[in-house]
């Protein structure tokens, strides 16, 4: 049983307050620039799009667009926590912008929702605003964790190392089998979601070629791929002592044939970041046989102020109970921590990455 645990390895807004004012070519760039903040309180790393260009604001909430075209142009500004600010601006030759964003908070009331408890999922896709707009708020927020990630490792793409731990255990709860290691990937190097095709051939714990599950990233869950396959409910505020947070649970569709994903996602309360998901494969006995279930939570949390990674995995496979073994294997477990994270480039406003 020991090569089960080897083949399934688990290989994871604004209000504009200030007014839109020229400054002299000679003492600015000629292009638009500008400071994100709420309550006088800078805002790290806001995502700032100006037409088809999009970036981060720096470490002290600045961002700067050159050699932008003359005429209009849309601005769009998104931080997770925060009303999205989307405005016109009117481009001269010559003249640059110099803007002043401030921030809201966002409100939801949370209390307001209605619990939702999932049967079946005949229509997935994201909660519709016009039904529940609360809801679709939360949700909004989930996504826009999932751009956020997915911006940052396309964009400002980073190597990352993680110690990995894999081990068997027996009827007993003791080690019968074990192996560490230590593994650096990179960010951008992820595969497309595909419906149903979460199983694909690759090296196991001990590089022989096997039957690996394709864990879903955050960057899946703003996927159209992902959310049109996917049912989201609401399952309400889960207290715990790491603090509140707000869960969403999300399943297959019901046209799904082939073993696919479903999971929990949970927000903290008061800022809306990502600090859990946890991650189910259906269709087990399908997917991979002589197991009866599998299952990864993986933790989050900020590697610099709004800009959140994944640190921590957890994973845990149960075979089916055989008796013609000598020492039946009850659970096999995968555990990945964080040991260092490296920028190809840095941040903007930052130095290398530690």
């Amino acid at each position: 049983m020991r090569s089960v645990a080897r083949a399934a390895s688990m290989a994871v807004l604004a209000m504009l307050a200030g007014v839109v004012r020229p400054a002299p070519a000679q003492q600015r760039p000629d292009g638009v620039l500008g400071v994100v903040r709420a309550g006088g309180a800078k805002i790290p790393y806001a995502v700032v799009e100006l037409g088809t260009s999009m970036q981060f604001g720096d470490d002290s909430g600045a961002f700067l667009f050159t050699h932008v075209a003359p005429g209009r142009v849309r601005l769009y500004v998104r931080q997770v926590g925060f009303r999205p600010f989307d405005t016109t601006l009117v481009k001269v030759p010559g003249v640059p912008i110099v803007l002043a964003v401030a921030m809201e908070p966002l409100v939801i009331e949370l209390a307001a929702i209605q619990v939702q408890v999932p049967r079946s999922c005949s229509a997935p896709g994201p909660p519709d605003s016009t039904i529940s707009p609360q809801l679709a708020a939360v949700f909004d927020q989930l996504r826009q964790n999932a751009e956020r990630y997915a911006f940052l490792a396309d964009s400002y793409p980073y190597h990352y190392r993680m110690s990995r731990a894999f081990a068997d255990y027996d009827l007993q709860g003791k080690v019968v089998w074990s192996q560490a290691d230590t593994v650096r990937l990179l960010s951008s190097a992820r595969s497309a979601y595909r419906p149903g095709r979460v199983l694909f051939l690759g090296p196991g714990p001990d590089q022989k070629l096997d039957t690996l599950i394709r864990l879903p990233t955050l960057a899946d869950l703003a996927d159209s791929a992902f959310q049109a396959n996917h049912c989201f409910y609401y399952a309400g505020t889960i207290d715990s002592d790491s603090g509140r947070f707000v869960r969403f649970d999300y399943t297959p569709g019901d046209s799904l044939r082939y073993p696919d994903v479903s999971g929990e996602v949970d927000l903290d309360a008061r800022s809306f970041q990502i600090r859990y998901a946890t991650i189910h494969l259906t269709r087990v006995g399908r997917a991979m046989p002589g197991l009866v279930s599998t299952s990864s939570t993986i933790r989050f949390a900020e590697l610099y102020p709004n800009i959140v990674v994944p640190i921590h995995m957890e994973g845990q496979l149960v075979p089916e109970p055989r008796a013609d073994v000598r020492t039946p294997i009850i659970r096999s477990t995968e555990t990945w921590q964080l040991l260092d994270v490296h920028f190809e480039r840095p941040l903007p406003g930052m130095h290398q990455g530690p």
